[in-house]
């Protein structure tokens, strides 16, 4: 076994993965700011539509406000570490959360893809006089289920990528916990890219066989998630790079495969980081509600008998001659259960007081008996109530 290999190896020995986007240095500091900019200003858009009702989301694309949010904090790290760190400096925590936060961080865009196809593709089952359509409620399950199941695995790529940078903090010791780190990484990549690309063709597939799809709708979510996919690809192309340190040295002893050259920073803004905020743009300057028409939570039910049938909507927004009103699902009548609990415990309450009264008046009567004296054979006496 070469030394490189051996569990004992020490750090300058160990080919470590690259970061993804380098090392922060003086050539992070004007892209930094600008994509601060950028992502502080999506935030308007998207706080200037929820003071509209008919505009107004809540659960609907939450994940890429999330998203906007942490992306500001990374940048403003990267910001401040591209001035302020010095050669020897080991970075820790911070440097940690900004690759643990590249590798997931897209996840969030592609959740929100599938919850407009979701959307979209529901709306083709629901029922609507004005274009002929009739209640489809078995394709309706399958098109939820269908669209559960790449939401899950989702979820689980990013748990998968909190695990994967726990080895990077502390940096890995041997090699054998360098090479898990590198190949965790390529599996926390691998899975959304064929997630994205296998919702992409299914969208192209159902795209000629549905009735009633809006299919200019369709077009942008696919759109939408080609351009996510830039970002898995990008990722694929550069973890292949190994590097000995995870310490801050002076910029030009950097190794090229470090990814901290200014070309390789410049790559990594181009298709990483510009392909993110342009899908967080779109999202949040744009009525998402009217594009895909749907409510401000999106399409969330799970089971038509628990949660109701959705009524088809008009631009987002729900319209007297447009699809046909279903009645609310009935809830628990938790307020008729109170009301016999609280009947139960006044009933007792009232059996108690009555039995108190009842012992009371019963001594009273005592005391107005008269008293009869008897004497026992030792000459001691005693008093009784005579009956």
């Amino acid at each position: 076994m070469s030394q490189t290999d051996s569990g004992d190896a020490t750090q300058g020995q160990i080919r470590i993965p690259s970061l993804i986007g380098g090392f922060p240095t003086q050539d992070d500091f004007a892209p930094s700011i600008l994509l601060i900019i950028f992502y502080f200003f999506s935030l308007f858009f998207y706080i200037r539509r929820l003071y509209d009702p008919d505009t107004r989301t809540r659960s609907l694309a939450s994940t890429t406000v999330s998203f906007t949010i942490e992306r500001m904090v990374v940048y403003s790290l990267r910001l401040a570490q591209s001035k302020r760190h010095r050669p020897g400096e080991d970075l820790g925590g911070s440097l940690v959360y900004m690759q643990l936060s590249f590798s997931v961080g897209y996840l969030a865009l592609l959740t929100d893809a599938i919850c407009f196809a979701r959307a979209v593709l529901v709306n083709t089952t629901l029922e609507d006089f004005g274009r002929g359509s009739k209640d489809q409620p078995l394709l309706r399950k399958r098109i939820r289920k269908i669209l559960l199941y790449p939401s899950i695995i989702l979820f689980v790529c990013s748990q998968l990528g909190v695990v994967t940078f726990s080895f990077l903090d502390p940096a890995p010791q041997s090699q054998a916990k360098a090479n898990l780190f590198r190949n965790l990484r390529y599996v926390g990549d691998v899975i959304p890219l064929v997630i994205c690309l296998a919702f992409i063709g299914g969208m192209i597939l159902v795209r000629p066989e549905l009735e009633f799809l809006d299919k200019s709708a369709l077009d942008a979510i696919i759109k939408l998630s080609a351009t996510i996919c830039v970002v898995p690809l990008y990722r694929l192309c550069v973890l292949h790079f190994t590097t000995t340190t995870l310490s801050v040295v002076p910029t030009p002893t950097y190794p090229s495969s470090a990814l901290t050259s200014s070309s390789a920073k410049a790559t990594f803004y181009l298709f990483h980081a510009l392909p993110e905020i342009l899908v967080a743009y779109y999202i949040h300057c744009t009525n998402i509600r009217a594009r895909f028409n749907t409510g401000p939570d999106g399409e969330w039910q799970q089971d038509d008998v628990k949660n109701g049938i959705p009524q088809l909507r008009q631009d987002g927004v729900i319209v007297d001659g447009v699809g046909v009103p279903h009645p609310e699902p009935e809830k628990p009548k938790l307020k008729g259960r109170w009301l016999k609990l609280a009947s139960l415990i006044s009933k007792l309450w009232r059996s108690l007081k009555r039995r108190r009264h009842d012992d009371s008046d019963e001594e009273s009567m005592m005391a107005l008996l008269p008293m009869k004296s008897t004497s026992s054979d030792d000459g001691t006496s005693s008093w009784s109530r005579k009956w």
